[in-house]
């Protein structure tokens, strides 16, 4: 039997993860990959949240400005924004459901 790839999976509910995660601080690109693997997304990868923080800014979800950093580099960070804050209330409420729904299901055959 073959094995659910969980970056199938990951690659549905990554807005919904980025945007959890700018919700709790503003944070660099890279700042958002290693908080999502500490949260247990450990298969995730850095060009999916790049190109993730990159699309939902377009969209007008995130703001974005750039610090100075004495570690190389200036970093741009993402914060939300109001878009973005009620795009996170909707898609967590539809994640709510979603994942309701499913553990119903999954209950039903699990051993």
């Amino acid at each position: 039997m073959r094995r659910v790839d969980s970056s199938q999976l990951l690659k549905g509910v990554l807005d919904v993860a980025v945007l959890a995660v700018l919700a709790k601080r503003d944070s660099y690109g890279y700042d958002v990959v290693r908080s999502l693997r500490e949260a247990g997304l450990e298969d995730v990868g850095d060009a999916s949240v790049y190109g993730t923080l990159r699309r939902l800014f377009k969209a007008g979800a995130l703001n974005s400005y750039v610090v100075a950093s004495d570690e190389g580099p200036h970093r741009k960070y993402y914060g939300l924004n109001d878009v973005g804050r009620s795009l996170l209330t909707s898609s967590s409420a539809a994640w709510t459901s979603f994942a309701a729904t499913m553990n119903g299901l999954l209950k039903e055959v699990a051993p």
